[in-house]
């Protein structure tokens, strides 16, 4: 990721949030945690909350959009933008946001990561337009509370992460992470990602279906779906086949898997020889009888080949949650 200088911010201690702590984990870790799409929907809010996220590219000019979902069931769009990238040192960006339907939020956050004896030491400095503005902040949203909230949950998945998900730097913003709550406990939505027939009722958007199903069972094995439908703007149907190998499977906690299609050309992509392949890594966490779907895609060529399939897979999912709704009682246990 390149670099460059931020706004120089002076004599701000009137109108902004400082907090520090020192984490048990080296440099370069802390800040994969900061800057790999999968990992920050692990930690990033207070206690309690999730995030959405349709775009993260940790560069100067990059944006970094997500959606934060509170316990009670507010929402809280944030949209940044990356000032300044220095790899393992420093992390600025301007953010627009907060509660939605609330008036706009607007303040500028660097974050610097130092050696410390103990691990890392993370300093993160939040600037506002004013010292009301800043006031009004702490008293609406409790933003130091909920900072010290959030460095305890990054400190809980520093210790306990074994993310397989690594993020060259050069393309850390074309990943793709999806996080959907489903009113169900854990082993169904586990089903209905590893048995073929309740697979076959929620895969692919809703204008391509899958119409065959073979998943596999151990590590090492191949999965296949093939989804039909007819292309915008025409009635003559066409497959669409995919495919990958399992690399992990963890019932019903984890699923990690490679992806690819089989044509490129046959959803619009370039044929560059080699199948471009992503690995896709599913988490899934029980809370009161719900579960926490974490979904992660990487890494994708281009943007538009992310955004291309965050459309898809966010129709598959709303199927998904159809499908789940639709059970009955006896049908779920």
């Amino acid at each position: 990721m390149a670099s460059t200088r931020s706004s120089v911010l002076e004599n701000t201690t009137d109108r902004e949030i400082l907090v520090t702590r020192v984490f048990t984990a080296p440099r370069a870790k802390v800040w994969a945690a900061w800057v790999d799409p999968w990992q920050i929907t692990q930690w990033w809010g207070p206690k309690g909350f999730t995030i959405t996220m349709s775009e993260m590219d940790p560069r100067p000019g990059g944006r970094w959009c997500l959606v934060m979902h509170g316990p009670d069931g507010t929402h809280y769009p944030n949209d940044c933008v990356y000032t300044e990238v220095i790899p393992q040192q420093r992390l600025a960006y301007r953010l627009s946001g907060g509660k939605a339907g609330a008036p706009l939020e607007h303040f500028e956050t660097v974050t610097a990561f130092e050696d410390d004896a103990d691990g890392t030491r993370v300093t993160i400095r939040t600037v506002f337009d004013s010292p009301e503005a800043r006031d009004r902040n702490v008293r609406e949203y409790n933003s130091i509370e909920a900072a010290q909230q959030m460095f305890q949950r990054l400190q809980a998945h520093l210790v306990q992460s074994h993310s397989p998900i690594r993020t060259p730097s050069d393309k850390a913003g074309h990943g793709l992470c999806i996080t959907r709550t489903f009113n169900a406990p854990r082993e169904l939505v586990w089903r209905a990602w590893t048995d073929p027939e309740m697979a076959k009722h929620w895969s692919g958007p809703r204008q391509f279906p899958a119409c065959h199903v073979e998943l596999g069972k151990k590590p090492g094995d191949r999965w296949r779906i093939c989804l039909r439908g007819c292309p915008p703007g025409t009635d003559t149907p066409v497959d669409l086949w995919q495919g990958g190998i399992l690399r992990e499977i963890v019932p019903p906690e984890r699923l990690i898997y490679t992806y690819a299609w089989d044509r490129r050309s046959a959803v619009g992509l370039p044929e560059d020889g080699d199948p471009h392949e992503t690995l896709i890594t599913v988490l899934f966490e029980e809370h009161d009888g719900k579960t926490t779907m974490h979904f992660h895609q990487a890494l994708f060529a281009t943007a538009a080949e992310r955004d291309g399939h965050n459309g898809g897979w966010s129709s598959s999912f709303e199927r998904l949650a159809d499908l789940i709704h639709s059970l009955s009682p006896q049908e779920q246990s």
